[in-house]
Formats: structure tokens, sequence, C-alpha cells
């Protein structure tokens, strides 16, 4: 193997992580890294990035852009009509009854149940985990649950069963279809089991430890706010059940009548905006939420998209080919390897669309001749983009920390267990199932 080429793809990774953890922006530092690859690996600067890099990020975005795009204008009409804060109000109201303070498995489960359901219906996970996070303090607080865990407990619900699971139209189950001709409900039993185990767990994880926390004396505290973050009380919201409509409306488009995920979205939208005009103040009030949604929406699909293109410019390389054929040459159940593969590429994109995006067209030929069923790889790639994609570098989790003002030492703890550590076994679970009973693909 390419020694020196290895190296460089090594170093490159390392400075990655570090460049975007000292927060300079992926699109600079996904430059940067996809550079000294290029040039370690003799596949030459211009080259390697004017062609294999700006490919990569443009077969990103070309691929993803118009769930990005429609998914963050939704997300956009659930924040600025406050049917997000509806819907998890209602949930509160409905496990809280008449309680004036919440237990702490309550508040975790009410958390949980909100941000799946948003998740599972089409809402962009970060546009949820900025609309989600004030209601996560405020919850939290009710039962003195320490402010650090919030990140956990919201990134536990928004970022692993509610992305991979059958149905779901966020990237990870989206992704594959057009890269593997598989559907949104590939091999439906395991991914079903597969979110059981890891909702399971992040409960069970996040409830014991609080409670830990909570007798040793450590719970919450107030810290000073935006006025953005704060709950605002006796705000005319949406009806909690029309809130649910957009969603229901998206989710039985993609999955039951099998519509594009893009045009499934925008139906979804202008039921959003039928549903919530009233709350929306106006034709000038929309068409800036419609504004603040492309804008973020493309500023998310490129950062997204750089990490592809270095994942791109790797898998250009002679070390990664090399590399490629021995990962073939492994000897054990095929789907074992497949988990392991694109569970690599996650830990080298740090983005679960990103692995998805880089690592399916990468290692499809591979796949194919390893004889595997793809609607296994399709579920089996849906969780294994939730693993190693949130680790302490990622993005989603700095944002949740400083969201809620807590210092990401003390927040990672519960963002790794839940969203590193359990969907890592739960990607076990799926994969073992899959290997046993192969008539479940």
């Amino acid at each position: 193997m390419n020694v020196v080429g290895l190296i460089g793809i090594v170093v490159a990774l390392v400075a990655l992580i570090v460049m975007v953890y000292k927060g300079l922006h992926v699109l600079i530092a996904g430059t940067v890294a996809a550079l000294i690859v290029a040039v370690s690996n003799g596949l030459g600067a211009v080259e390697g990035y004017s062609v294999t890099y700006l490919g990569g990020v443009g077969g990103f975005v070309v691929s993803n852009l118009a769930i990005y795009l429609w998914g963050g204008i939704f997300g956009e009409l659930y924040n600025a009509s406050g049917a997000a804060r509806s819907i998890a109000h209602g949930i509160s109201r409905l496990f809280k009854g008449n309680k004036e303070h919440t237990s702490v498995l309550t508040s975790i489960l009410i958390i949980f149940v909100a941000g799946v359901l948003m998740s599972y219906g089409g809402i962009s996970g970060i546009v949820l985990m900025m609309v989600l996070m004030p209601l996560t303090l405020e919850i939290i607080k009710e039962s003195r649950i320490p402010r650090y865990m919030a990140p956990g407990i919201l990134l536990g619900a928004l970022a692993t069963a509610a992305l991979a699971m059958p149905g779901s139209p966020q990237i990870q189950n989206s992704g594959p279809i057009q890269y593997l001709g598989t559907t949104s409900m590939a091999a439906a039993i395991p991914g079903f089991i597969g979110g059981a185990v890891v909702i399971i767990l992040n409960i069970a994880y996040l409830n014991h430890a609080a409670k830990k926390e909570i007798a040793a004396g450590r719970v919450y505290v107030d810290a000073e706010f935006d006025e953005s973050m704060k709950v605002q009380k006796g705000d005319a919201l949406p009806n909690p059940i029309i809130s649910l409509i957009p969603l229901i409306v998206t989710f039985a488009l993609f999955n039951f009548l099998k519509l594009y995920i893009g045009f499934s979205i925008i139906i979804g939208i202008l039921a959003a905006l039928v549903c919530f005009w009233k709350y929306l103040s106006g034709v000038k009030a929309v068409m800036n939420v419609l504004g603040k949604g492309v804008a973020a929406a493309c500023v998310l699909c490129l950062s997204s998209g750089a990490l592809a293109g270095f994942g791109t410019v790797v898998q250009a390389t002679e070390t990664f080919g090399q590399f490629s054929t021995a990962l073939t040459n492994i000897q054990g159940p095929p789907l074992f390897i497949v988990m392991i593969a694109i569970m690599l590429v996650t830990a080298i994109c740090g983005s679960g669309p990103a692995a998805i995006g880089a690592s399916l067209p990468m290692f499809y030929d591979t796949f194919v001749s390893m004889g595997v069923s793809m609607s296994a790889v399709h579920r089996i790639a849906a969780f294994s983009a939730t693993t190693l994609d949130t680790l302490p570098t990622n993005a989603g989790f700095i944002a949740a920390s400083g969201l809620a003002k807590s210092e990401a030492k003390d927040s990672y703890k519960y963002v790794g267990v839940c969203t590193v550590v359990n969907t890592t076994i739960a990607t076990v679970v799926v994969t073992l199932l899959l290997t046993l009973f192969p008539g479940l693909a």
C-alpha cells in the first residue's frame, strides 16, 4: 500500500477534524483537507481540486439539494407559524396531565416523542434543533435535569432512529433509493427493530444518567439567553392536531404513493401554507420565511457537499483502491463488511448525508460482487450513517451546545453515548438480523 498516500489521508482527516472543531467553515476546511489528500496521493492540486473535489461537491448537491431546500423551507414554516411549538406543547400536556412538574423520565419522553415525530415527518433536523432546544430547556428545568444534558437528549431524539428507520424522508433513508434502486421501506422489519433498540437504549441511559446527576446535586442552572431563545408564553399557536397534517401528508405521499421525495415535501409545504396561513402574518412574512429557508438550506447542503467532496477525493486515490480491494478480501459475513465500510466513510466525512452520497456510489460495484441484497445494503447504510457522524467535531453537536449555553466538554458524553455508541449497537443488531434472516430484506 502507498504509505505516503495513506499518511496523507490520515493527516487530512485529522486536519479536517481540528479545523472544523476550531470553527473554520467546513467549505474551507474541506478544500484544505482535499488538497492534502490530492497532493500526497499524486492526483495533483489542480486536478484534485477543480475536477475531483468540486465534482464530488457538485454531485452531492445535484442529488440532495431538493431534500435540503424544500425540507429547510418546510421547517421554517413550522418555526415561523409556531406549529412545531404547538406539537411539542401538545405532547407535553398529554404526558403531564394536570401535574405542575414532570418526572425525569416524563421530561425525556416528551422530548423524544416530539423530536422523533417531527423529524420522521420530514422537517430538517438542524431546523428542529433550533426550534426545540428552548422547549427542551423549559421541560428539563421542571425536572431539574442539568442543562448540559440538553444536547444529548435532543440529538438522541432527532439524530438517531428518526433518520434511519424505514419510511423516514430524511437523507439517511431517502438517499440510498437513487443509488440502489430500492424503496423507502427496504428491510422494514429489521429497520423498525433497530430503531426501537436505539430509542429504548437512549431513553434508558438518559433517565439513569439524569437521576444520577440530580442525586449528586448537579441540577439545572439558569443562563442568560437571547430573546430568540426564550419560549414565549401565550402566543397564538395552531391546533396541535392541525399542525400534524402537513407532516402526515408528506409521509404518506413519500411512502404510500411513492412520490419523489422533493415533490412530497413541496406538497407538504403547500399543505402547511393552507393550515398555518393565519399564523404567518401575510404574504410579506411568508416571502421572508421562504427566503430564510432557502438561505439556510443552501449553506447546509453545500457544507455537507464539502464533506462528500472530500470523500470523493479519497475515493479517487490509489490508496483507497487498495483499501477497497483489501475490504473485499476480508473473510466474514458480507453484510458486516458493508456495515464496516460505510461506518468508516461516515467517520471520514463526519456527516451522515455526505457518507451516503460518497459511500454508495463508491462501493456499489463491490457490494454487487458480494452478491448481497440491495435492500439489506439500504437499511444497513441508513443506520451506519448515524454512527460515527457525531464525533466531538460535529457541527450539529457544537451548535446544540451553543444553543443550550453549555460547555461542549460537559455535553458530549451524553451525545456520544446516544448518537455514537447506541446507534452503533442498533446498526449491529440490524446487520445481524439481515445476516441471520436474509428473507427479511
